[in-house]
């Protein structure tokens, strides 16, 4: 169990990023270009992985053969470091996530126990015992991670409709919903989504929410703003991960991404500044390859699950001369204003409760 976990992610991880490659060959050439790039760099991460998983059972199992236990015979029994480091790493790796899942836990202390229970036993056998041992054992894990995946999560439908029931008025904005043509709606994939125009009458600003929903997790993500603004005439000229506080929910924080594009030399449309995430069961990402692990992997910790991402544009005006980037500038306490108003919303009347009945 202790190896499973680690490998079987990798390879569903992998599985998952090449799928949302090729949707991207069906689209445009920046796209194209965006997954070629991230599927160099998620093979580079994949490497670098199996390079430090390779380096930890190495030093680990000589640390226990060669020095814990320098009166040992044999090298054999420092193997009952490998489900011990595996474990360790994979649930280091979920709290560096941003959470502490229950069966992480829970797979550590088996390690733990299978660990000691294994040197209680090597040390009474014999050396072909335990080489018999250790290669059945390696030889059957690795027939295992050949024709097993984790299952995926069972889809979870929103609990109402964005279309019919989303408010049009949200923090003094007033807007209405602008479908997408029949073709965009297609190559979007989403089982239902909200492309909210927005105006403010008090300074005649302009703003968008555009909310996708997919109750499957497992869903690819063709499209994200970086890509369809770029398409759409812009030029992202700066981008961070932001922590915020979402009031409406306790004051809890989450990240987001902060976008701000300009248009391309000769488009006459005002710059823009993008505050946009992902939520994979309730869980935030920034990122779209977490994203797409997070919706393959969501069977480990839940049995339902579900994709969305939310981005709200503010538009700036051709007389505004402020950073929009910076914290106290209007455009973007405007921006958080209308998240701190759809997060909660969101949460609490259309997003599943993937705890109760509707996860389960």
């Amino acid at each position: 169990m202790a190896i499973w976990g680690v490998v079987s992610d990798g390879r569903v991880a992998a599985k998952a990023e090449a799928e949302a490659a090729a949707v991207a060959k069906s689209a445009s050439a920046s796209e194209v270009q965006e997954a070629v790039n991230r599927a160099a760099v998620f093979r580079l991460q994949v490497l670098l992985a199996v390079g430090a998983v390779a380096a930890a059972l190495i030093a680990g199992g000589g640390l226990v053969a060669g020095v814990v236990l320098p009166g040992q015979r044999n090298g054999w029994w420092g193997l009952a470091v490998v489900p011990l480091t595996y474990n360790l790493m994979y649930a280091s790796s979920r709290v560096f996530l941003g959470e502490i899942q229950v069966w992480a836990v829970a797979a550590l202390a088996a390690a733990l126990a299978a660990a000691g229970g294994y040197g209680f036993v090597a040390r009474r056998v014999g050396d072909r015992v335990q080489y018999g041992q250790c290669l059945g054992t390696l030889a059957a894990v690795a027939l295992f991670l050949q024709v097993w995946e984790p299952p995926p999560p069972r889809p979870v439908p929103i609990r109402q409709s964005l279309v019919q029931h989303f408010p049009r008025t949200l923090a003094g904005w007033r807007g209405v919903h602008v479908a997408l043509d029949k073709a965009t709606e297609e190559q979007l994939g989403a089982d239902e989504y909200l492309n909210l125009q927005l105006v403010l009458p008090q300074n005649d600003r302009d703003a968008g929410v555009f909310i996708t929903y997919n109750a499957n997790a497992k869903s690819k993500v063709p499209h994200v703003p970086w890509v369809c603004m770029e398409n759409a005439g812009y030029i992202r000229k700066r981008g961070e991960v932001r922590d915020v506080i979402i009031n409406g929910l306790g004051n809890r924080e989450i990240q987001v991404n902060v976008l701000f594009f300009v248009p391309k030399p000769g488009v006459t449309r005002p710059p823009a500044l993008m505050v946009q995430y992902f939520s994979v069961g309730g869980t935030y990402e920034t990122s779209r390859e977490l994203a797409i692990w997070r919706g393959a992997m969501g069977s480990r910790g839940q049995k339902g699950s579900y994709l969305s991402q939310t981005q709200v544009t503010v538009w700036l005006k051709p007389d505004e001369t402020e950073d929009p980037m910076a914290k106290d500038s209007a455009v973007y306490r405007q921006a958080l204003m209308l998240l701190n108003e759809i997060v909660p919303l969101l949460e609490k009347e259309y997003y599943p409760d993937l705890g109760g009945a509707q996860g389960g």
